[in-house]
């Protein structure tokens, strides 16, 4: 398991690398702009940001042949999964600690205190990432990473079009279609939680349907 997790990031390090270099660089721009919408964009982007690299793992494995290889290896399909949706879990976590360290910073210079707006940075940026993830890795695994750049935009707007769709629906209680609503947020963070999850034993049964040429 853990060799496969350490394969996973060593496919994408280079571009981690980039993600983490990014991110810093948001870090740093929340110390100059300081307003609450702001910042909150700026956490949702980091802890969104690093998850664009599952993409590039995926298609690393096609053209090295390693997800070829990786049959033959005394493991269990599931196994292979889960070593995949760990090493998501984990591209989440650095953006969340990214995130994290913006919030702090901002908060000991200049004393921001609306939690709220600092909170919706993290469920956007959360309901982003995991929604683009569980949509995007079993559509690979179905059709291929030929058209990576395609299926991640269509998973970015399928995770946007969640949001929307939760302000909508949720408009009799919040009063409004309002996105950044607390309930929204909640609602389409659980959502996002949710479809993450499915899509983790949508792609165990297609991985062990798929008759890799």
């Amino acid at each position: 398991m853990k060799g496969l997790i350490r394969n996973n990031f060593y496919s994408m390090e280079s571009n981690v690398k980039i993600s983490f270099t990014i991110a810093l660089f948001l870090s740093v721009a929340a110390f100059f702009v300081k307003q609450s919408a702001f910042i909150q964009m700026i956490i949702g982007a980091q802890v969104f940001i690093f998850i664009v690299n599952v993409g590039t793992s995926l298609h690393a494995d096609v053209v090295s042949k390693w997800n070829k290889f990786e049959l033959t290896l005394p493991v269990k399909y599931n196994d292979i999964i889960k070593a995949k949706y760990i090493s998501f879990v984990m591209l989440i976590l650095f953006g969340i600690v990214m995130g994290s360290i913006t919030a702090i910073s901002v908060y000991v210079t200049s004393g921001l205190s609306n939690i709220q707006s600092v909170l919706y940075g993290y469920e956007f940026g959360f309901t982003l990432a995991a929604t683009t993830a569980g949509i995007m890795y079993p559509l690979m695994l179905k059709f291929g990473t030929e058209k990576n750049e395609l299926i991640m935009i269509l998973s970015v707007i399928s995770s946007i079009g969640l949001l929307v769709l939760a302000a909508a629906i949720l408009t009799p209680l919040t009063g409004e279609m309002n996105m950044k609503h607390p309930l929204v947020g909640m609602v389409s963070t659980m959502a996002a939680l949710g479809i993450f999850i499915g899509s983790y034993f949508i792609s165990i049964k297609i991985y062990q349907s798929k008759e890799f040429a």
